[in-house]
């Protein structure tokens, strides 16, 4: 291989791709290590070799590792590293995609992200210089891909126009990017220069963005409310089992009834979602928008872009057929190399003015020439719909440069879900306030939409626009709340214990039971903390679901460490009174009960719609009964009213207080209940 270090030639980054590698080498929290967000079209190719040249001046036996999604992605890399750094083609390997080399031969290998998460780990041990560079990163975030992330490297770069992917923990919430796989294996995005940055640096061409609503056939509006109700219904049920939709698709698999609900849900909204991409008014008002962006100017170019392979084959037979004088070709992952790169070169040479395509053809594939964009049907994604628009607002730097006017048409069903993807997102301020314009279809294709005053819907205010509300510091006392209900979800009972969504219980409460408690006029209750700046969200207990702003918290929640149980160092538990501090496991093996006021005391557990309550000595020969009237004793000398308890694997009774996990008593066996002839009686 060639001794010299890998240099690049030929190109001359502006000022803030210069920054952008400036910040990558000078990473925090570990140099050479981080994320790079380039909107699409900034050059992240050219930025990522400038990355890999400063790597090599520290190691100059460096070699390079890039891994794309996709096997056009690839192609266009060799080309890429061939025509800009001193590296030779014989050096340039292909892993995937046809290709079997390996970084024993080759400088510089190219590999396709399928194949590397099953052999890049194993070829990059013992590389003693290795950069790993990954292109549209967000893709290794998969939990299919993401071992090639586990690859040892010297040196570690993420490019993508959106790196943040639909992450959820596991309870449902959205992961901010350093938390994500991804974030965490790359490195945390150490620049940004998205659609807005681009936008406010003059780095676009002029564009508009047209947002175009579908209107469903009364067929298919029938089909829509129907598939509608069964997802309410499906979500009422997990609500009541106590899980968030956001949930549904991690605990379809789980079984039993919270399953089976969760799999009812996933499987409603799929048809829903499928009913609507193939809405009939999609195809028509495509053919209409390519034929007039044809006829409107000689020699452009449209690219359209639909969700799913059968769907973007039945759009290219509608276009062929509505628009039989004019080329138009078809590009997607299933079919044959030969025709997709027949397509694409088609589609270069204005020989075929109008492709269509999947999604994967939004990521990475240069197609500089793509003048009209038509996004046909799309996810509620926010980070997919950027992508589309990276693909028809890229720079030329040709002397065509001030002629190129872009334009992109969204299509979304209108008086849908489809609406959402506007109340996630305020495009004026991310495209500029003057680029939209809202039209709404009928279901005539032939009669012109009628243009609308604004999006169908409108985004609530961040946090951070909140925060300068507020005067960028937390209420005094609760007030309304304007922005979304956001942040992890917490509970904190009437004795001011907090626990999150799994009931793992919080080490440092700090004064939140008090700020819910005046937020809500009772004690106890649920709320969410903020991500920026933890925040405490709160419903207020007058029915009407306002949210309050009820104060905020002082530093992060902590969750209490599970003790060692048993350990030598613990105290004889049989000293142990009511109300002490408990030692062991919080677990709740043996269920979790209510004790009320109630007839001087009973214990209470809910069986579906009906309340059931254990029996003590005086009601049953069972020696458990004596467990009943031991726990109910011990409860008296508390002096608390209500209070719920636990059971765990020990057949200890534990209950928190607090934030402190307390003891109450030991009931071997556990209670005993009323029998199906006795709760007949």
């Amino acid at each position: 291989m060639n001794a010299e270090p890998i240099s690049t030639r030929d190109f001359e980054l502006t000022e803030w791709q210069r920054a952008a590698v400036a910040s990558w080498a000078q990473g925090k929290p570990t140099a050479y290590q981080g994320t790079l967000e380039i909107f699409t079209g900034g050059g992240k190719s050219l930025v990522g070799l400038a990355c890999a040249e400063l790597a090599a001046r520290v190691r100059p036996d460096l070699q390079l590792a890039i891994v794309v999604p996709t096997e056009a992605l690839a192609r266009q890399w060799i080309e890429v590293v061939d025509r800009y750094t001193n590296v030779g083609r014989s050096e340039i390997g292909l892993l995937g995609a046809g290709g079997k080399d390996d970084l024993a031969s080759k400088r510089v290998l190219i590999t396709v992200l399928n194949t590397a998460a099953k052999r890049l780990p194993e070829l990059a041990a013992g590389v003693p210089s290795l950069m790993l560079l990954v292109d549209e990163c967000h893709r290794a975030g998969a939990p299919s891909y993401s071992r090639v992330l586990e690859t040892e490297a010297a040196f570690r770069l993420g490019l993508s126009a959106t790196p943040d992917r639909d992450e959820l923990d596991d309870d449902g919430e959205p992961l901010e990017f350093d938390e994500q796989v991804v974030g965490r294996m790359l490195g945390p995005v150490v620049y940004r220069f998205g659609l807005r940055d681009a936008r406010l640096a003059g780095w676009l061409p002029s564009y508009e963005l047209h947002h175009h609503g579908v209107t469903l056939t009364e067929k298919e509006r029938e089909e829509y409310e129907r598939i509608s109700r069964r997802v309410d219904d499906a979500a009422d049920q997990l609500r009541e089992l106590g899980v968030e939709t956001v949930r549904a698709r991690q605990l379809q698999a789980k079984g039993g009834e919270i399953g089976a609900a969760a799999s009812a849900y996933v499987t409603s909204t799929a048809r829903r979602k499928d009913l609507l991409y193939r809405a009939s008014g999609r195809g028509h008002v495509a053919a209409t928008l390519v034929q007039q962006a044809i006829k409107g100017k000689a020699g452009r170019r449209v690219l359209l872009f639909h969700e799913r392979v059968a769907d973007a084959e039945e759009l290219h037979r509608t276009l062929s057929w509505a628009l039989p004088e004019i080329g138009v070709r078809l590009e997607h992952s299933q079919l044959p190399d030969r025709e997709r790169q027949a397509a694409l070169d088609g589609f270069r040479s204005g020989d075929s003015p109008v492709l269509v395509s999947v999604k994967s053809l939004i990521e990475g594939i240069d197609v500089p020439d793509a003048e009209v964009g038509v996004s046909v049907a799309a996810s509620s994604s926010v980070r997919q719909r950027v992508q589309s628009l990276g693909r028809v607002l890229r720079r030329r730097f040709d002397e065509a440069a001030a002629e190129k006017r872009a334009e992109m048409h969204l299509l979304y069903v209108a008086d849908s879900v489809d609406e959402v993807i506007y109340a996630k997102e305020d495009w004026s301020d991310l495209t500029g306030e003057g680029s939209n314009r809202y039209w709404r279809w009928g279901l005539d294709p032939t009669e012109p939409p009628v243009e609308q005053d604004g999006p169908p819907a409108t985004p609530r205010p961040s946090e951070a626009s909140e925060w300068a509300r507020l005067g960028e510091e937390p209420p005094a006392s609760p007030v309304p709340w304007q922005g979304s209900f956001i942040g992890q979800e917490y509970s904190v009972d009437t004795l001011g214990s907090v626990t999150n969504r799994w009931g793992a219980l919080i080490a440092n409460p700090q004064n939140v039971a008090d700020m819910v408690s005046e937020a809500r006029g009772r004690p106890g209750g649920r709320f969410r903390v903020t991500p920026q700046h933890r925040l405490v969200l709160v419903t207020a207990g007058d029915g009407a679901g306002k949210v309050l702003v009820a104060g905020a918290l002082g530093e992060a929640f902590r969750a209490v460490e599970e003790p060692a149980f048993p350990s030598e160092d613990d105290s004889d538990l049989t000293l142990l009174k009511p109300g002490d501090p408990y030692p062991g496991p919080a677990t709740t093996e043996g269920g979790s009960y209510t004790i009320r006021q109630k007839r001087g005391g009973v214990i209470e557990r809910k069986v579906g719609r009906s309340l059931e309550f254990a029996l003590g000595s005086r009601d049953t020969d069972d020696e458990r009964g004596r467990n009943a009237d031991e726990v109910l004793d011990a409860w008296r000398t508390l002096v608390i009213m209500g209070l719920t308890i636990n059971v765990n694997g020990h057949d200890h009774v534990w209950y928190t207080e607090g934030g402190v996990r307390r003891f109450l008593a030991h009931i071997p066996g556990g209670f005993a209940w009323p029998t199906e002839e006795e709760k007949e009686q």
